[in-house]
């Protein structure tokens, strides 16, 4: 896949030919484990929780109908992709994930091109992936503390230095504490899911009165000057996109597991049915627990749920406690993003696909790690933002652009397997669809 003279093959040996699976595992460190990586994949998506820092993006675009319906439509379709990917991803295990299935799965002739534009799609949607978790949990912060001083304005730098703050964190855990890194992974899935549990239970013992039926599944409200039911609709499908997706973090990590073609679908399967699972019954929580919606216009520190759980609560201790539990999983799915960024920018730097390859390609031999990839990747999300932080705008955005490079990333290799009729898959890969794959593939595609 590297283009002549990109200086890859210096790095990690010949280039690969199309059909030709290239082993790189001797260049990292094998320091993950099936729960380790389970806690990456986990930390990031953060389904339960996160699916509530996204009411900004479904405020007046169909209210809450439209949030319960989107999402049990958008994780149907996103378990189908999951799987798709999974069942490749068994059959070709690579850190580079899309790219190199890209490049094994596409006809020969558009095989390089294809693979060098999923590439790039691959980088930019972790990229922005990887800012929007440091906003969020900017904005959350900054959230807590307008609800301990209510008369304290937050400026726009403010959001800034916490941003930068938290991305600093993130490379804090995948460099310096990477011994104690995994650890925390795991620690991660029953932190998060327990804390999912307590803000449900609080939730609803603690919200009186609660919203009706009526106001959680019927009442459609459209405040964005679209007269299109289904344009809505659509619009709405973004944050549970978002919630169930990620799909591909764990396949970055190929490099670093010791069992990569049975641990990589366990792990993408697994994470996707168990955020399948858990986020349903907490968009419910959310939305009949919502009892002063049109305080979400105007949230507190610009997040919609510090002001849920304000409302609802109605105990500053609880709502602090609540608050608290939403910035420890995002600052983790923060640092998750900048591993996933990073291992995504040292797989294409190895194969010649970005500028100044061999640096980004290089290995630390002392760590293991690759620090150049990952200084470079925590650098540009600094930078990145300097954007309008703390703005509904600068988050819709940064999601939106995430949603339509992963997608697209994900679709074309799909598209390519297809176009094979599924030959290429080796028959003997762990995680098979069988009869179903093309069932499977043809409506993920869609």
């Amino acid at each position: 896949m590297a283009p002549k003279g990109a200086g890859a093959e210096d790095i990690s040996g010949p280039d690969f030919s199309i059909g030709e699976v290239v082993d790189h595992s001797h260049t990292l460190e094998k320091r993950f484990s099936l729960m380790s990586t389970l806690g990456v994949n986990t930390s990031i998506t953060c389904t339960p929780l996160a699916i509530g820092t996204y009411l900004s993006v479904v405020i007046g675009v169909g209210g809450s109908p439209v949030f319960v319906y989107a999402y049990l439509v958008a994780v149907t379709l996103n378990l189908l992709v999951c799987a798709s990917l999974a069942e490749i991803a068994s059959s070709y295990p690579h850190s580079s994930g899309q790219i190199f299935w890209t490049a094994i799965l596409a006809p020969k002739k558009i095989a390089r091109p294809l693979s060098y534009l999923v590439g790039y799609l691959t980088s930019a949607a972790w990229f922005f992936w990887s800012a929007s978790a440091s906003l969020l949990t900017a904005q959350l912060t900054w959230a807590l503390v307008c609800v301990c001083k209510p008369t304290f304005v937050v400026q726009p730098w403010h959001y800034y230095l916490v941003y930068v703050a938290f991305a600093l964190l993130g490379l804090l855990l995948n460099w310096p504490l990477v011994r104690l890194y995994p650890y925390f992974l795991k620690g991660m899935v029953y932190y998060i899911n327990a804390g999912a549990l307590f803000i449900l239970i609080v939730l609803l013992v603690q919200t009186h009165p609660k919203q009706s039926a009526n106001f959680v599944f019927a009442d459609f409200i459209n405040l964005t000057g679209w007269s299109s039911d289904g344009t809505i609709f659509m619009l709405g499908l973004l944050p549970s996109a978002v919630a169930v997706n990620g799909f591909d973090c764990t396949a970055h990590l190929t490099d670093e597991l010791p069992n990569p073609s049975r641990q990589v679908p366990q792990v993408m399967m697994g994470n996707a049915l168990l955020s399948a699972v858990t986020g349903f019954p907490m968009i419910l929580a959310y939305m009949f627990c919502n009892s002063k919606p049109d305080n979400l216009l105007t949230p507190i520190g610009g997040q919609p749920i510090a002001q849920v759980l304000l409302d609802a609560l109605d105990s500053l201790p609880l709502t602090i406690i609540g608050i608290l539990v939403f910035i420890i999983t995002l600052a983790f799915a923060t640092a998750c993003t900048v591993t996933t960024f990073s291992r995504v920018w040292w797989s294409f730097a190895r194969e010649g696909g970005v500028p100044f390859s061999r640096l980004f390609a290089r290995v630390n031999e002392n760590t293991k790690l690759p620090v150049n990839s990952l200084i470079f990747c925590v650098a540009a999300i600094i930078v990145l933002g300097t954007i309008q932080l703390g703005s509904t705008t600068a988050i819709n955005a940064i999601l939106g652009a995430s949603i339509v490079c992963i997608y697209s990333s994900y679709a074309i290799p799909i598209v390519c397997l297809m176009i094979n009729r599924r030959l290429k898959l080796s028959g003997t890969h762990y995680f098979n669809l069988r009869r179903f794959g093309p069932v499977c593939n043809t409506i993920a595609i869609i």
